[in-house]
């Protein structure tokens, strides 16, 4: 990756040079096509007389319909100027490859892997969960289903203690399902 910097202040600092590079060569992991950078620091004065250093990133991506990224940021260094820059064009490079990769999944939303890949998988184990049960009684598993959006409950009723299980069946209505180990 090509880096280009323009010193548009009364003297860039050597660390602030080579941090801009080091830091710019490293979005190259993000996204691979990251052709050249163009970094260019410069001062602006307030009203109080105070100088603010402001730092601009254009990005250039390789490929056809590629947009250039663009940062600008200001602060009261010119390191902290680059850090927040930095921290914004990487953003927008994670954002615009997300946006590429996704672009380019089948349409439908549920994949079927080739036929080749699903000869090399071993069968499914079934997932685990381990729940710790509280003894509560109906209405309180009652009133847990219906702030949820889970369709079950599975509780300790408070009065017997056994397992139980609050179900919303596919009419809306409701049923309790009372295990029974032989």
């Amino acid at each position: 990756m090509k880096v280009v910097l323009h010193d548009r202040t009364n003297g860039l600092g050597q660390e602030v040079r080579d941090t801009a590079l080091r830091k710019l060569n490293r979005l190259e992991r993000h996204f691979g096509k990251v052709v050249d950078a163009e970094v260019e620091f410069s001062e602006e004065q307030k009203r109080s007389g105070l100088a603010i250093s402001v730092c601009r990133i254009n990005l250039h991506l390789d490929g056809r319909r590629t947009p250039v990224l663009h940062a600008r940021e200001r602060g009261a260094d010119p390191q902290s100027a680059l850090d927040l820059a930095l921290d914004r064009i990487d953003r927008q490079l994670v954002a615009f490859k997300e946006k590429v990769t996704h672009r380019k999944q089948a349409v439908s939303p549920v994949r079927v892997p080739p036929q080749e890949e699903r000869a090399k998988r071993r069968p499914a184990e079934p997932e685990r969960l381990r729940l710790k049960l509280r003894p509560m009684s109906e209405a309180e598993a009652l009133s847990e289903l219906q702030a949820d959006s889970q369709p079950f409950v599975i509780y300790l009723d408070e009065d017997s203690g056994e397992i139980q299980i609050l179900v919303r069946r596919a009419d809306g209505s409701l049923a309790v399902i009372e295990p029974i180990v032989p």
